[in-house]
C-alpha cells in the first residue's frame, strides 16, 4: 500500500515508483569504467543484492557523442540512442552526463521504465527517503550511523574517541527524538492518558 502524505510527519505522497526499485544506468559511474569512450562496446548487468544473481542485462556501444542501448523490454528489442553531453570541471578535465531523451536535460542518472531510459522528472520517480515520516527519518538517520561503527556499537579501529562520542551521542539523540515521537503519537490519540495508564 502506498504511504504518504496522511501520516504525522510525511514527506511526499508515496504513489510514485520508487527509484530503489527501478533500473538504472549512473552516467558517472560509466565515465569511471570507461564506458562512454568512443568505439568502447559490451554489457551492463544488474544483480540481485541480497543472492548476487544477475536479474538483467543491456548491450550498449559508444559513439562520439552518444551511446547507444540494445535491450529487450515485454519481450521487444529495443535500440535507444541516448546523447552524452559534457561540462568542464573546475579542477580540469570534463564530466559527462546523459541527455534525457524526453526532457533534453542533462541527468546523471536514467531509469528504465515501460517508454524506455528516461530522467527521474519525466518517469515520476521518487525516491524512498522522500515519503519516509518523521519516525522513518530518525531511523535513516541513525542506521546510516551504526554503519559506521562495529558490533554492538563499538568503535572500529581507527576511529577517534571524538568521533566515535559524537556518533554515539547522536545515535543516542535519535531514540531520545523516536521516543518523544511516540509518545506525542500516543497522546494525540488517547488525549488526557498517560502510557502508564494502559500499562497499569
Amino acid at each position: 500500500m502506498a504511504r504518504g502524505g496522511s501520516r504525522y510527519g510525511a514527506g511526499r505522497p508515496g504513489r510514485h515508483v520508487k527509484a530503489e526499485h527501478c533500473r538504472r544506468i549512473d552516467a558517472r559511474r560509466w565515465q569511471r569504467e570507461g564506458m562512454l569512450q568512443p568505439g568502447r562496446c559490451g554489457g551492463w548487468v544488474w544483480t540481485d543484492v541480497d543472492t548476487g544473481k544477475q536479474t538483467a542485462s543491456i548491450g550498449y556501444s559508444t559513439e562520439p557523442g552518444a551511446v547507444v542501448l540494445n535491450y529487450r523490454l515485454n519481450d521487444q528489442p529495443i535500440r535507444q540512442w541516448l546523447p552524452i553531453l559534457t561540462t568542464p570541471c573546475h579542477f580540469g578535465g570534463q564530466r559527462q552526463w546523459f541527455a534525457c531523451p524526453r526532457c533534453a536535460r542533462s541527468v546523471a542518472v536514467l531509469f528504465l521504465r515501460a517508454n524506455g531510459f528516461v530522467c527521474r522528472q519525466c518517469n515520476r520517480i521518487a525516491y524512498g527517503s522522500q515519503s519516509d515520516d518523521a519516525l522513518d527519518r530518525i531511523w535513516r538517520k541513525q542506521r546510516k550511523i551504526e554503519g559506521r561503527l562495529g558490533e554492538y556499537w563499538q568503535r572500529p579501529k581507527g576511529m577517534h574517541q571524538t568521533t566515535y562520542a559524537k556518533l554515539m551521542a547522536t545515535i543516542i539523540d535519535c531514540e531520545e527524538r523516536r521516543d518523544a515521537a511516540l509518545v506525542a503519537a500516543f497522546e494525540r490519540l488517547f488525549p488526557g492518558r498517560t502510557i502508564g495508564d494502559l500499562l497499569g
